[in-house]
């Protein structure tokens, strides 16, 4: 594994590069798929790589705002459960006094 200080350095040749991978990366990833289809019936091969600069499982700054769906789901659930269903969705990287509020 590569160190912060001495990052291994991969140099690869794409045609598209997206560049993080919140919503709006992804949204634009999902939407070159009709794109490349037409571009492979044409025999044209097109190359892309999404890349970000973290893991990917905890990244981004939807994801606490996402979990907030939940909240409309069903009255059966206390906020407690919610606050502790969103510290496992990210891994307990969270205030779960913000998402108890949230869930209130």
């Amino acid at each position: 594994m590569a160190e912060f200080g001495n990052p291994e350095v991969i140099e690869e040749e794409v045609d598209i590069l997206i560049i993080g991978g919140g919503m709006g990366a992804c949204g634009a990833a999902y939407e070159l798929g009709p794109w490349l289809d037409a571009a492979k019936k044409e025999g044209v091969d097109i190359k892309v790589k999404l890349v970000d600069k973290a893991a990917m499982d905890r990244s981004g700054a939807v994801a606490q705002g996402l979990s907030a769906i939940n909240t409309y789901i069903g009255s059966e659930q206390d906020p407690a459960d919610y606050a502790r269903m969103v510290s496992n969705d990210l891994m307990g990287i969270t205030r779960d006094d913000l998402a108890y509020d949230l869930g209130r």
